[in-house]
C-alpha cells in the first residue's frame, strides 16, 4: 500500500514537472522554427509536426530530470507533514522507502531504456527528413502570382503572373545568372515537375529564351516548346542549420557498432536517460531529508545546484570521449560512478556513521 501510495504520487508530480519543463524547452524551439517559417524556410502545415516531434524528443531527455523532482518533492511533502515520523514509528526504514521509491523509478527505467534508444533517434531522423522535404520545395513556395520572387541561392528570379496549382502557371519570366552570363526565359504557360531524385524544375512551354552578357551585342535568342528551369537548392552549408546532427539520427545499433568517439559519446548519451533516472531517483531519497523541517521545497536548491553539476559533468564527458582525451567506458560511467559517491556519502549522514559501521560489523561477523 506504501508503495502505492509513493508511485502514485510521484508520477502525479513528474507529469506535472515534466510538463512544465516541456513547455520551457519547447517554446524556446518553436520560436525558432516561426522564425524559419517567416524567412520561408519552413511551411506552415510543417510547424505542427516539427513542434510535435520537438515535444517528443524534448520529453524523452528531460525525463531523469522530472523523475528526480518528483521524488525529492513527493518524499519532502511527507516528510513536511510528519508521515515519515509516523511510518519511522512502525518499523519503516530507509531500506523500505527506498523499496518504494524503486517500484516508481524501475518501471520508469525500463521505458525511459526504450524511448532513448528507439524512439528518440527516430524522432531525429523525421525531423531531418522534414527539414529536407522543406528545403527542397521552399522556392516552390515562395513563387506567388504576379509578385517576383528570388531562388534561396539568389541565383534565379521568377514571375508568374497566374499561378493556380502546380499544373497550371501562365505569362511565366525567369531570370537567371550562371557563370556571369545572364539568361531570362520568357512563356506563356508551364507547369511544375518533381523528378524521381526530388530535382524540381519549372516546365515552361511556348517561349523564348535570351542568353548574353549585358552591356554587349553578343545574345543568342531561342525558341522552344518546352524548356525546364532547374529551382536549385540552398548551399550545403545552410542546409545544416537547425538539422539534428548526423549521429543522432543514427540507429543505436549502428552506434553500439561503430568505434568512432562520437557514435560512442552519442550512444552513451542515450543511455544517460535510463540511467540518469535510476542514479537521480536514488540520489532524491537521502537528499530529501537533508531540511526535513524546511518545508517541500528547502531543499530544492541543493537538489538544484547537484543535477546542474551532473548535467555539466555529462557534457565535459562526452566532450572529452570525443576528443579521445578519456577511455570511452570511463565517459558517462565515471559521473554515475561519482553520482553513486554522493549518493551514499547523504544516506551515510542520514542514518548516521555509527549505525553504517554497526551493519558492516555485522556483516563482517557472518
Amino acid at each position: 500500500m506504501f508503495d502505492c501510495m509513493v508511485a502514485v504520487e510521484a508520477a502525479a508530480t513528474m507529469t506535472a514537472a515534466l510538463s512544465v519543463l516541456v513547455l520551457i524547452i519547447v517554446s524556446k524551439r518553436f520560436l525558432r522554427i516561426l522564425a524559419k517559417a517567416i524567412e520561408g524556410e519552413v511551411s506552415g502545415q510543417a510547424i505542427f509536426l516539427l513542434l510535435g516531434l520537438k515535444i517528443v524528443a524534448a520529453t524523452i531527455s528531460l525525463l531523469p530530470s522530472a523523475a528526480f523532482l518528483a521524488v525529492l518533492m513527493t518524499l519532502g511533502r511527507m516528510y513536511r507533514d510528519n508521515e515519515m515520523s509516523v511510518l519511522a514509528s512502525a518499523g519503516a526504514g530507509l531500506a523500505r522507502l527506498y523499496r518504494a521509491v524503486l517500484v516508481f523509478v524501475l518501471p520508469l527505467v525500463v521505458v525511459g531504456w526504450y524511448l532513448a534508444l528507439n524512439v528518440l533517434p527516430w524522432t531525429e531522423q523525421q525531423t531531418r527528413k522534414l527539414y529536407e522535404i522543406e528545403e527542397k520545395t521552399a522556392d516552390i513556395r515562395g513563387i506567388k502570382e504576379g509578385k517576383f520572387s528570388e531562388s534561396s541561392d539568389g541565383a534565379t528570379v521568377f514571375y508568374v503572373e497566374e499561378y493556380k496549382e502546380r499544373e497550371s502557371m501562365r505569362n511565366i519570366f525567369v531570370q537567371s545568372d550562371e557563370h556571369n552570363k545572364l539568361g531570362i526565359v520568357s512563356s506563356d504557360t508551364g507547369y511544375l515537375k518533381v523528378m524521381d531524385n526530388g530535382d524540381q524544375f519549372i516546365v515552361l512551354q511556348n517561349g523564348t529564351r535570351y542568353d548574353g552578357i549585358p552591356g554587349t551585342a553578343n545574345f543568342i535568342i531561342t525558341e522552344f516548346k518546352e524548356y525546364g528551369v532547374k529551382i536549385k537548392g540552398k548551399s550545403s552549408k545552410d542546409k545544416e542549420e537547425g538539422k539534428p546532427p548526423e549521429q543522432s539520427i543514427k540507429s543505436s545499433q549502428e552506434l553500439v557498432q561503430s568505434a568512432q568517439p562520437r557514435d560512442i559519446a552519442e550512444y552513451q548519451k542515450r543511455l544517460a536517460v535510463p540511467f540518469g533516472v535510476l542514479m537521480l531517483g536514488l540520489l532524491a531519497v537521502p537528499l530529501s531529508r537533508l531540511a526535513p523541517r524546511a518545508g517541500v521545497y528547502g531543499n530544492l536548491f541543493a537538489a538544484f545546484f547537484i543535477y546542474i553539476a551532473y548535467e555539466n559533468m555529462q557534457r565535459i564527458m562526452q566532450g572529452m570521449v570525443i576528443a579521445s582525451k578519456v577511455p570511452a567506458w570511463l565517459g558517462y560511467s565515471g559521473v554515475y560512478l561519482l553520482m553513486a559517491v554522493v549518493t551514499t556519502a547523504l544516506v551515510v549522514r542520514s542514518v548516521g556513521p555509527r549505525w553504517v559501521a554497526q551493519l558492516i560489523r555485522g556483516w563482517v561477523g557472518r
